[in-house]
């Protein structure tokens, strides 16, 4: 039995990648490169709000990534104005949001965080220093259990270094994604987690077993990746979706394939995912499946 009450689920990667640890990438047509919605204006709210508390933590860039900030940031707004021209149009300086005639100018000292808060992604630079790609630039309001001054300036292997068994299968294959990967040509891919509420920004804290009524939500990462044609760095979206888990009973199979999904997770990588915190939560979402057919 279907439950209408929630918003059908835009993105469910678990059904397509089993695997949870993979590349998964997708070739992606140019026009759907950023996918703006209806949701934009809460993003814009939840970007803003978080900069006055945490400035240092959501944003921060070396020195020589200024002109990548700044390709990038004309690169977005060609294309929010060409290919969601019902929502932008152009101001002197920067863009307006039409729906609810939100003014959003593009003059900052920081190009990529002025240019984060036209779109609901967040929006990230790497670029190729002393042979590896490394993390330059970033504007991050909503990440997933990492810090940016953590990463800011390390190579793609330090980064993912808290993944299990990704260095083995998927490091060489990153590199050599990241050399091949053309102007004109980017390419989406998708991550999953859960959460135990319903926060954009999950920063890495203290772990506890929520208790079995504790409310679960379903967390998809929207990726792409698109060369820049003039500083040839790698421009790097991150659009994050929030879905309570209940909510994937509106597509069949959804939550009968999460479980099996969880349930031929590696040790590690289940507890990468932080699945053993979760667990007595899930089983009340598991327990009687059938009841949900």
């Amino acid at each position: 039995m279907v439950n209408s009450a929630f918003k059908m689920p835009k993105y469910l990667p678990h059904m397509q990648h089993k695997d949870v640890i993979s590349m998964g990438m997708q070739s992606l047509h140019p026009q759907k490169w950023i996918e703006p919605d209806e949701e934009y204006p809460r993003y814009l709210e939840h970007k803003l709000s978080l900069s006055q508390a945490h400035k240092q933590r959501i944003f921060d860039a070396l020195p020589s990534a200024h002109d990548a900030q700044v390709e990038l940031a004309f690169e977005l707004k060609n294309h929010l104005l060409q290919h969601h021209s019902q929502l932008y149009c152009s101001l002197a300086d920067g863009l307006n949001y039409l729906p609810m005639g939100i003014q959003l100018p593009s003059v900052s000292p920081h190009p990529l965080w002025q240019a984060s808060l036209w779109v609901a992604d967040d929006l990230l630079i790497m670029q190729k220093l002393n042979g590896q790609y490394c993390l330059t630039a970033a504007s991050l309001c909503s990440p997933s259990n990492w810090h940016l001054s953590e990463k800011i300036g390390q190579p793609m292997a330090r980064i993912h270094d808290p993944v299990p068994t990704l260095h083995a299968k998927l490091t060489p294959k990153i590199d050599r994604f990241f050399d091949h990967l053309c102007v004109g040509k980017p390419v989406q891919r998708f991550n999953w987690s859960l959460q135990a509420n319903t926060q954009l920004a999950q920063f890495p804290e203290k772990k506890i077993i929520h208790a079995a009524n504790t409310p679960l939500y379903y967390r998809c990462e929207r990726q792409t990746l698109t060369r820049l044609p003039k500083t040839n760095a790698i421009a790097f979206t991150i659009r994050v979706y929030v879905y309570p888990l209940m909510s994937l009973t509106q597509v069949p199979n959804a939550l009968t394939q999460l479980q099996v999904v969880i349930n031929a997770m590696p040790k590690p990588v289940a507890g990468y995912k932080d699945i053993i915190y979760f667990a007595p939560a899930l089983q009340k979402y598991f327990s009687d499946l059938s009841l949900l057919k």
